[in-house]
Order: C-alpha cells, then sequence, then structure tokens
C-alpha cells in the first residue's frame, strides 16, 4: 500500500488527467457502437461485455478476454516502484496517440467494426497518459498496454486457422497412436474410428472446434509473453521463448488426444470421453512444463533463484529520489 501510495503521489497534474481520462472514456460509451444487430447498446463497453457474456465463448479461445485488465493493473502492481521512479513531465507530442486512437475510432464506427476502437481506446488512452507523464512513462507501461490488446475478442475471426489445427492434431496423433502403439485407428477428417482387430464396438471420437488447440494455444502464448518479459531481459532470449509457445501448446494437444484414443481403445468410449471432457488440463499441464522448463535452458547469467518478478526491469532508485527531477536511468519497458 505504502509503494501505491508514493505512485500516485510521483503522478502530477493527476486531476487534469482523471478529467480527461473520464471525458474519453464518456466518448466511447455514448458512441462507442454501431453494430445494434449483435449487441443492442450505443456503448463500446456494453458491446465488450455481450461478446464476454456469450454462451459459447468457453468454446471459441476468448475466455480469458474478460480477465485482461485484471492481469494489465497486475503488471502495473509488479513495476510499482520502479513507475513511481520514472521522471514524469508533460509532453505534447502524445497527442499524436490520442488522435491516432480517434482516427482508428472513427474508422471502426463508420466501418461498424467495434474491435478497431477498441483499439483505438487502448492507443488513444495510453497517448493520454503520456500528455501528462511524458515519454518515459510510455516506454516503461509499452508492455502492459499493449497485453490490454487481449482483451479484444477475437476468435469470430480464427475458424479457418481453427480447422486446420483440428486437421493437424487429428492427424498427426492418430499417425503416432498407429506407429508406435498398433492401435488401429483411422481418420475422416477430423473423425476418428477404432476398428478391433477382434471384433468388439469399438469407438468413434470427434475432434470438436474446441479441441483443436486453439484455445490451449491462446492461453500458452500469453502466459509465455508474460513469462518472457517479466524474467528476461535479453531480446533472443524472449523471443525463443514466446515462439515456443505454439508448438509447445500443439504438442500438449496431440498428446491429450493420444491418451484419450489409448484409454478409448482400453476401457471403451465413455472412457475416452471422460478424459476428452474432464481432463483438458492435461494439454495446459504438458505446454507449462515445457515452456517453464526451456524458461530454466534459457535462464540468463546471474539470475538468481530470489528475484522477485519484474526486477529485471526495475529501477535502482531509491523512494527519497525525485520523480520529477530524477536523474537516474528510466526503467526500460518491459
Amino acid at each position: 500500500m505504502k509503494e501505491l501510495q508514493q505512485l500516485w503521489a510521483s503522478l502530477p497534474d493527476r486531476a487534469a488527467f482523471v478529467v480527461t481520462l473520464i471525458a474519453w472514456c464518456l466518448l466511447f460509451h455514448v458512441v462507442g457502437n454501431t453494430t445494434f444487430g449483435y449487441v443492442n447498446s450505443p456503448s463500446m463497453f456494453g458491446w465488450l461485455t455481450g461478446w464476454y457474456q456469450l454462451k459459447s465463448i468457453g468454446e471459441t479461445g476468448d475466455e480469458l478476454a474478460p480477465f485482461i485488465p485484471l492481469v494489465v493493473l497486475g503488471l502495473l502492481y509488479l513495476r510499482r516502484e520502479a513507475l513511481a521512479a520514472v521522471p514524469k513531465r508533460p509532453w505534447t507530442p502524445a497527442l499524436g496517440l490520442v488522435f491516432l486512437g480517434l482516427a482508428m475510432h472513427g474508422l471502426g464506427f463508420l466501418g461498424q467494426q467495434v474491435r478497431i476502437s477498441v483499439v483505438g481506446f487502448i492507443v488513444g488512452s495510453w497517448g493520454l497518459m503520456g500528455l501528462y507523464w511524458g515519454p518515459a512513462w510510455l516506454r516503461a507501461t509499452a508492455f502492459p498496454w499493449f497485453v490490454l490488446l487481449f482483451a479484444i475478442p477475437l476468435a469470430a475471426y480464427t475458424d479457418g486457422i481453427t480447422f486446420h489445427l483440428r486437421l493437424l492434431s487429428t492427424r498427426v496423433s492418430v499417425g503416432l497412436c498407429n506407429a508406435l502403439l498398433g492401435l488401429n485407428l483411422e481418420r475422416s477428417g477430423t473423425a476418428v474410428f477404432h476398428l478391433p482387430s477382434q471384433g468388439g464396438p469399438g469407438f468413434r471420437f470427434d475432434v470438436a472446434a474446441a479441441c483443436s488447440g486453439m484455445r490451449s494455444a491462446s492461453v500458452v502464448f500469453l502466459l509465455s509473453l508474460l513469462y518472457a518479459f517479466l524474467n528476461f531481459r535479453t531480446l533472443w532470449r524472449r523471443a525463443l521463448l514466446i515462439a515456443a509457445s505454439i508448438p509447445l501448446a500443439l504438442a500438449g494437444n496431440i498428446v491429450r488426444l493420444m491418451v484419450v484414443f489409448i484409454v478409448g481403445e482400453a476401457m471403451g468410449e465413455d472412457a475416452g470421453k471422460l478424459i476428452e471432457t474432464k481432463f483438458g488440463f492435461l494439454t495446459y499441464f504438458g505446454a507449462l512444463a515445457g515452456l517453464f522448463g526451456l524458461g530454466w535452458l534459457l535462464r540468463e547469467p546471474g539470475d538468481g533463484a530470489g528475484r522477485p518478478p519484474g526486477a529485471a526491469c526495475s529501477s535502482e532508485a531509491t523512494p527519497s529520489e525525485s520523480p520529477r527531477n530524477s536523474q537516474s536511468t528510466v526503467p526500460d519497458a518491459l
């Protein structure tokens, strides 16, 4: 709490910023949405809430989107001491970001593409902070504000990717089960059939959209992004860890499908479906184990085991330094 008080006290022009931010939010609340056929509200925030409340959201890969603002607040909280030490000053060029956000909102509003307006809101609100608190603040908050983009529901545009992931996961899992375990599986698109050699009922599974691996890929990608930027300073280490998240998530999904087929062959179709519906965490467990294992291998020289999260990007400035007049080095953006 003391660090939060210090951060709040270090911010100049607090009242003016709050008033401006409220006006910015009111703009997107009053004239933020023209797609009334989907969500009957003129508010961009109402449109987002409508998407978040869709019954099918758990099957689309957007289930994390409503929680992203909390993740951003958590990132800012972790960096509270460094943010308090950032030199702050008014910076007029940040108006360019505000105007860019307005232009994006105008484009999204006229084109009935609210997602573009959401991006405009995020860009413009970041620009408002830069307008009052300067370029050093913009650099220090660039990563948390980038993470805020994950709050935009995008799964409606990923059907093509989801279908190809389903095909790939099904093809690879069936091939491995047949080649390594001798299971007599046949595939037709995303449907998998077990043909027992000694007769019997066999089983039939259809790899649905929810089992494509898109959901696990989006979750693991976000977690890898947070893990990489909170624990590494070297650009190539960050990039390698983030790039590895997608194949790791895909591998975890393939392993889960193989377990489903193995259990189905040994114990019947109902047992296999139980694994499919109740043990989806196997996908995340395998992918995250690989992610943290790779992170351990990529650990930077001199890393201490007890380093708190975000310490890689924290400042050495002491609380006694004046944020406005400090001559210390500005902390690197996450």
